[in-house]
């Protein structure tokens, strides 16, 4: 519903047709700035096209505007106590738990750490970006050591106090992973090729369309063979969902990043768009999770292949 497909291609290929796909850029600077303003004509374009249309289609878009908002949540307020984020942070890991959530994030990118682990004959290493307290970092790194899956998994964040926690847990639980202090948004002091894959994971709506941008372009100026997203699906589904498993917690942090994030999420157009700008000539894909998750894979290392293929 929240998707809003048909109007969505529609206003690219309207406004593609205008002013060009992907738009240039010389630094991060100009991406970010590119993928800003290309996602907000993107979504003028087509409120725009779908009020015209009318019918059901003026109506979701209407409810699409209504609930979108650029508030911060809690996780992102530097005010904020540290212990209420870490509340929320076990909030969002219960949730995970009981929806088995970590399993069927590894069933997204397995296959791509497989295929890399057995491309350069050694384990896939695997960087989660903005990791917060590393839950997921932990999860993948347990149970890809079950299920035998060739990989060494690291996280990273921005807050110190994050990654100190993180490590904390991995060596109380034994797992083999690390974590370190990073900037998604400035990765130049981070050594190339160290990293086959970028992920990050359930975070993605927290920044904005820029900062996503500049994660993927720089995942691929750091020797990255592939980058992946995987966030919430943008629909009222989500929306409700999220708002019901708030409730049950009775925490009233938890209900407010709860909602504004099933507010925040992004379309799965908008994140091929963004990807498209990021990493031009990069395949990137977009599916759906069971409805709940969107999933966006960017593939740095098919780019090349595909650029030789169309000179033989």
């Amino acid at each position: 519903m929240l998707q809003l497909t048909d109007c969505g291609f529609v206003a690219q290929g309207r406004m593609a047709a205008q002013e060009g796909f992907p738009p240039s850029w010389q630094d991060m600077t100009q991406l970010e700035k590119a993928a800003d303003e290309w996602i907000a004509c993107w979504r003028a374009c087509r409120a725009d096209l779908a009020r015209k249309r009318g019918g059901l289609e003026s109506l979701f878009e209407r409810l699409d505007a209504a609930i979108r908002t650029d508030k911060m949540e809690h996780l992102d307020d530097p005010d904020y106590p540290l212990k209420h984020k870490n509340g929320i942070v076990q909030a969002i890991h219960l949730l995970n738990l009981v929806g088995l959530h970590y399993s069927r994030f590894l069933m997204e990118i397995g296959p791509i750490i497989r295929e890399i682990a057995l491309e350069e004959g050694r384990p896939a290493r695997v960087l989660e970006l903005a990791c917060g307290s590393g839950e997921f970092t932990l999860a993948l790194g347990r149970l890809a050591r079950k299920k035998r899956i060739q990989a060494c998994f690291s996280g990273s964040d921005y807050i110190s106090e994050y990654v100190e926690l993180a490590g904390q847990k991995a060596a109380k639980k034994k797992i083999p992973t690390d974590f370190f202090v990073l900037n998604a948004f400035d990765m130049k002091d981070l050594e190339k090729n160290s990293f086959d894959i970028f992920f990050i994971c359930q975070s993605t709506h927290h920044f904005t369309p820029g900062q996503v941008a500049k994660m993927i372009a720089q995942a691929k100026e750091r020797g990255a063979k592939a980058f992946v997203s995987i966030d919430g699906r943008r629909s009222l589904l989500v929306l409700s969902g999220l708002l019901g498993f708030s409730l049950l917690g009775l925490r009233p942090g938890v209900l407010h990043d709860s909602i504004l994030t099933g507010r925040k999420l992004y379309s799965e157009q908008e994140l091929a768009i963004i990807a498209g700008i990021a990493a031009p000539g990069s395949p990137a894909l977009v599916t759906n999770n069971l409805f709940t998750h969107s999933v966006l894979s960017v593939r740095f290392d098919l780019a090349r292949i595909i650029h030789e293929k169309s000179y033989r």
